[in-house]
């Protein structure tokens, strides 16, 4: 993937994690820059499409909610 279409992929991730878990636009952002997919990326820019948008947007809440859960 280049740049622009890693960009592009992120923001897809961010409207379905606003869309569908009804995050507000910053903690999504923030979600999606802490999350492992950020992490993936920096070592290998095509990881990313073995999953969908959708899928990813899942593993990223879920990843957020164990961390929040984990804090309580």
């Amino acid at each position: 993937m280049t740049n622009m279409e890693i960009k592009e992929f992120k923001k897809f991730v961010r409207e379905i994690l606003v869309k569908k878990y009804h995050m507000n636009e910053i903690e999504a952002q923030r979600a999606v820059r802490d999350s492992y997919m950020s992490k993936a990326l920096a070592r290998d820019k095509d990881f990313v499409e073995h999953d969908t948008v959708e899928e990813w947007a899942d593993f990223i809440y879920n990843e957020v909610n164990k961390n929040n859960l984990l804090m309580m």
